[in-house]
């Protein structure tokens, strides 16, 4: 059963709120900005850990400075859910493509009935990618249709705002 958010403790909403400043502090840092111990401190961070609300650590890249300068959301209308093998294979697939930088699966208007945003270093990158996957699902796929962005036009690609506006509001910290 997921741990809703309104039954986090005060200390570990703190923790999570000091942790999003910063994902970078210690343990050490975290327990003498909220008030409490060390130990309590490390207790929050594993508890946290082993309800599967922290799940991962990762940096933060400069994109542009790794040579990744073009993205692309593709959303597409698969039409093998009869075909559950074949279906978890494709997802399987697109989990494990690095260029495969989100993946999700819903449903829109129009039919469509996945999203991904993909990364290349350039347009070129893409088009070839995009060959290859619809020759690989050409059978499979009704519809692809695909928006395209430049690096320098992603003005938000970060979700701490959100999180912090959850800890605060459900929390009652607001």
């Amino acid at each position: 059963m997921k741990k809703s958010i309104l039954k986090l403790s005060q200390t570990e909403r703190k923790f999570l709120l000091s942790l999003l400043e910063d994902g970078s502090k210690t343990d050490a840092q975290i327990a003498r900005e909220i008030n409490v111990s060390k130990a309590t401190s490390y207790r929050t961070r594993k508890k946290l850990e082993e309800e599967d609300i922290l799940v991962d650590y990762i940096p933060i890249v400069n994109l542009d400075k790794m040579d990744i300068n073009f993205f692309a959301i593709v959303m597409f209308q698969w039409n093998k859910f009869d075909d559950k093998k074949l279906t978890e294979k494709m997802l399987t697939d697109l989990r494990e493509d690095p260029h495969v930088v989100y993946l999700a699966a819903g449903d829109s208007s129009n039919g469509l009935t996945h999203a991904m945003m993909l990364g290349f270093s350039d347009l070129s990158g893409y088009h070839s990618y995009l060959e290859q996957f619809r020759g690989k699902y050409r059978n499979y796929i009704d519809k692809i249709n695909a928006f395209f962005i430049p690096s320098e036009k992603i003005f938000k690609q970060d979700y701490t705002e959100l999180v912090r506006y959850v800890i605060k509001k459900k929390g009652g910290i607001i």
